[in-house]
């Protein structure tokens, strides 16, 4: 998630200079590996996708095409929990996992140069899930990690998403292009994308309007490049009270907090 995100214009190659301050949250997804006959891959979630296209399928076929590999023969199941399009990297973090899987399987270091270079090629915020650290200040596109930082712990956090809320993250951007917002420090905790995610999400707008003038808000956010907003409360009584009153907007919403450890390897039983 990010804490501070400061877009800037555009560069010589068509991307924009991004530099953010990232910290990983608990909210998360699960990728599990099963033996299977041959390789394939499902999704608890329908992303109205084809599997070709999730990043999970890209990134593996990716990495056997990297060492020149047939694919392995395994099952990869993706638990969704993190919103599709809510700007907090789900799909790229889905992405890292697999990278980190497929290290596992074939004995090597998931953090290879080799490896962070491949995933900056598949998406400019992929390599933050691969960084050594849970807390990050990157640059360039996004994808170079220009500072490991020491985690901060933000227990109260709550992510709400007005359930039809879409912001393409192309779109943001060219929202943003139209109407740029100034630069700023990473150490100031702001979002300079807010402004563009809003106008393609009216309800975005609403939502991060309703978060601020809820008792207890310390800091409240858009969320990368929407559609989801965050907030940090003063306490849990203040975070749990909002959490309610959220659900009694229909909002889709989760009860989550920073971490220190970034993609974890849980082995499951037979």
């Amino acid at each position: 998630m990010n804490l501070s995100l400061s877009v800037g214009s555009i560069r010589d190659d068509g991307f924009h200079q991004v530099d953010s301050f990232f910290h990983l949250i608990s909210l998360h997804d699960v990728l599990s590996v099963h033996p299977a006959s041959s390789f394939s891959f499902t999704s608890t979630t329908d992303l109205n996708i084809p599997d070709e296209e999730n990043l999970v399928v890209k990134t593996a076929r990716a990495m056997a095409e990297l060492y020149n590999r047939e694919l392995p023969a395994i099952h990869l199941k993706l638990e969704k929990h993190i919103p599709h399009g809510a700007g907090l990297g789900g799909g790229s973090s889905n992405a890292a996992a697999t990278i980190f899987a497929f290290s596992k399987l074939w004995d090597l270091q998931p953090d290879d140069p080799k490896h962070l270079s491949l995933a900056a090629e598949l998406g400019s915020d992929i390599p933050l899930f691969l960084a050594p650290t849970a807390a990050s200040v990157m640059t360039g596109r996004g994808e170079i990690l220009a500072q490991s930082c020491k985690p901060i712990h933000l227990p109260h956090i709550l992510i709400i998403k007005p359930k039809d809320a879409q912001s393409p993250t192309g779109a943001v951007y060219k929202a943003f292009d139209v109407n740029p917002q100034p630069t700023h420090d990473v150490d100031e905790w702001k979002n300079n994308l807010e402004l563009a995610a809003i106008v393609l999400s009216p309800q975005t707008g609403e939502a991060l309007d309703w978060l601020r003038t809820q008792q207890g808000v310390e800091l409240a956010q858009v969320a990368g490049s929407g559609s989801a907003c965050w907030a940090h409360f003063a306490t849990q009584d203040d975070l749990e009270r909002v959490a309610a009153a959220a659900q009694q907007k229909d909002y889709w919403f989760a009860k989550t907090s920073t971490v220190n450890k970034g993609i974890r390897l849980k082995e499951l039983s037979h």
